[in-house]
Parts: structure tokens; C-alpha cells; sequence
């Protein structure tokens, strides 16, 4: 975060740890204070097997976003030999309407044979003009015929090509599921290790209390509120979580400010700068105190949360139904932060460790960061 980069950036490897996630939360800055020295977001270094947790969790959510969008393509290309399937249909239908047509011409205009019907007829020449149309009208024929048959042939393929497109999307949707599933089964696990490791260190330096009272989660007094703007929200479906920004670290980034490596996208700004839904959701949480100070999590209806941390204020509340670009709150310090900046992160589920690369989602809907 100290160090600023401008929107363009390389990509990182999708192997995000945890941004601020620490097992004693340092806490909250006020919005203004002056940055100190030292990491953006420092943490102290998580117990191997709860980073390990942390690892496995980062790595499904990279293999759920890479088979998402794979699913994206697959569903392009299913879609599209769905259309061939259905004209192969149409144009089948056409021609065995048109060969049943010939074919009933010829029944009718059928009889003797060709030499039998020229010494019976009174007028040669008109017989011959019919016999003549008839051998192009066979040629006709058998042209169709060809046709309706590599018709047939190609329709065949397409149909055999939408079974296995279809096969292979639903085994896509399968391994979607598998990773989310995975990512949900790691994260749990290492919520409940963190807790059991803070109960450990507290009954430790506390001495024989209650491990009841231990499992309490402590106040973490009032967040710091402000009613919102009554103009919040833009004619879009996507925006950028703030305006006139800069980018910072990014996902992924590696280093000593984080307990594993960044999970989020930083957005350098000033305190107080207005923060905006990204898009249209509903709010599921917000909170104040611990590292990322007070920060909103917000579900969107494809299924991912948003994430919005380290602000000075917060404007909306939790149940809340949020449109794009609607204000939410105001950027700042507070936290595990040395400088003001908005930590953005996008999620698989509502808790941290589930995060996947913020530019990349962004610029698959139309927002260009």
C-alpha cells in the first residue's frame, strides 16, 4: 500500500492466503491518524497447519473461478450447436417434405415402361419431351436424395456433439460445486483452530476461568455510522468500488505485510472518499475493530460477496438492499493499515480466504480498473 502503481498491473499467481487475518487483532486506527512506518497490513505469521487451511481454501477458490469461466465458454459453445441441431432439423423436415412431394409425382406419372408407353402413344414427340423432363427430374431427384442423407449425416454429428458439450458442462458444474464445497470444509476448519488456539493463549495469561466464557466473541464497541447520501446510486450494472483511485497492492502480492499473501485489490484513496456497491446485492455484514477495521460484506445474486474494509465510515446496514454505485460508506485508516486506501476484495463465500483476483472479475463485467 506505501507503494503506489497505477491501474495497470501484472498479473499474480491466484494463490491468495489471508490479508489481515491474525490470531491477536490489533486495534482499530481512527480515520485520519497519521500512517506509520512499517507493512500496509500487517499480521503475525499464522500456525503452519492454519495457513496451510488458508492455502488449500485460496487454491479451491482459484479452481472454482477458473471453472467458472470455462463454463462461460462452454455454455457459448453448447448454445451454439444447439442452433445447428435445431436448423439441421428444420432443413430435414423441408426435404423429406420435398421428396414425398417427387415421390408422389412419380407415383402418379408412373406406369408402363418408357419403350412400352412410345409405341403406344399417338403423339411421339410430346412423349419424348416428357421422357426427357422425367430423366432430369431423376437426376433432380437423386440430388436431393444426396442431400437429405449428408443432412442426416451432419445432424447426426451436431446432436452427438451436444450430448458431450452437455456432459462436459455438467462435470464443470460438478467440479464448481466440489470446489466450493472444499473451500466452505477449510475455511471452517480454520476458524474453528483460530478459536481454539485464542481460547488456548487466553486461559494461558488468564488463568482458571470458564472455557464458556472464553468462546464469547468480546464487544467490539460501536462502529463508527453515518447515515447515507440520498443520491447513492448510478445508471449501471457494475461500477468501480471507488472514483479517482489508484491501485496499489494487489491480489496475491507476497511479503511481510500479510500473514500469507494479499486477498484482496488496494485502492489507493484519500480518507473520506465516498465507497460504492460495486453492484446491486444484499448486505450481510458490517463490522468494526479487528484487521480490517470497519469493513462491509455484500452478496451479490451470481453468488459472490464483496468486500469493503479499512473505512472511516460506515453508511448502510446489514439486511440492507444495495443497488450499483449506491455510497455505502467512506474510505479511511482504520485497522490493521498504515496508510488510507480501500481494501476490496471479492469472495466465493462471505469469509475471508475465499477471495479470488477483484481485477479480473471487474473487467468481466465491464469495469475496466
Amino acid at each position: 500500500m506505501t507503494q503506489v502503481v497505477r491501474k495497470r498491473r501484472t498479473a499474480a499467481p491466484l494463490t491468495a492466503l489471508v490479508c489481515a487475518v491474525v490470531l491477536a487483532s490489533g486495534a482499530p486506527r481512527a480515520a485520519g491518524d497519521a500512517p506509520t512506518k512499517g507493512a500496509a497490513e500487517a499480521a503475525q505469521p499464522l500456525p503452519a497447519r492454519i495457513a496451510s487451511l488458508y492455502r488449500e481454501a485460496a487454491a479451491a477458490s482459484a479452481r472454482y473461478e477458473a471453472a467458472h469461466r470455462k463454463a462461460a465458454a462452454q455454455r457459448a459453445d453448447l448454445a451454439r450447436t444447439s442452433r445447428a441441431v435445431r436448423a439441421g432439423e428444420h432443413k430435414l423436415r423441408l426435404l423429406h417434405q420435398q421428396l414425398g412431394a417427387v415421390a408422389r409425382k412419380q407415383y402418379r406419372d408412373g406406369g408402363w415402361a418408357p419403350a412400352t408407353r412410345l409405341l403406344m402413344t399417338s403423339a411421339p414427340d410430346t412423349l419424348l419431351d416428357k421422357l426427357r423432363s422425367q430423366r432430369q427430374g431423376d437426376h433432380a431427384f437423386r440430388r436431393l436424395l444426396h442431400t437429405t442423407q449428408d443432412t442426416q449425416r451432419h445432424l447426426v454429428r451436431d446432436r452427438a456433439r451436444q450430448r458431450t458439450q452437455l456432459a462436459g458442462l455438467q462435470a464443470n458444474a460438478e467440479r464448481q460445486r466440489r470446489a466450493k464445497h472444499v473451500v466452505e470444509e477449510r475455511l471452517a476448519q480454520a476458524r474453528e483452530r483460530m478459536r481454539q488456539a485464542r481460547e488456548e493463549r487466553a486461559a494461558r495469561a488468564a488463568g482458571p476461568i470458564s472455557r464458556a466464557a472464553l468462546r464469547a466473541d468480546p464487544g467490539s464497541g460501536g462502529c463508527a455510522y453515518s447515515p447515507p447520501p440520498k443520491h447513492r446510486a448510478v445508471d449501471a450494472t457494475w461500477v468501480a468500488p471507488v472514483k479517482d483511485y489508484q491501485l496499489s497492492a494487489g491480489f496475491a502480492s507476497a511479503g511481510k505485510r500479510w500473514a500469507g499473501s494479499h486477498t484482496g485489490q488496494d485502492f489507493a484513496v484519500g480518507v473520506g472518499t465516498p465507497v460504492r456497491a460495486v453492484g446491486a446485492g444484499t448486505v450481510v455484514k458490517t463490522s468494526c475493530g479487528g484487521p480490517f477495521g470497519n469493513h462491509i460484506v455484500i452478496r451479490h445474486p451470481n453468488g459472490y460477496y464483496t468486500q469493503y474494509a479499512h473505512l472511516s465510515r460506515i453508511q448502510t446496514r446489514p439486511g440492507d438492499h444495495v443497488r450499483a454505485g449506491e455510497q455505502i460508506g467512506l474510505s479511511g485508516n482504520t485497522g490493521n493499515s498504515t496508510g488510507p486506501h480501500l481494501h476490496f476484495e471479492v469472495r466465493l463465500t462471505p469469509e475471508v480466504g475465499s477471495g479470488i483476483d477483484p481485477v479480473p472479475w471487474l473487467r468481466s463485467r465491464g469495469v475496466n480498473v
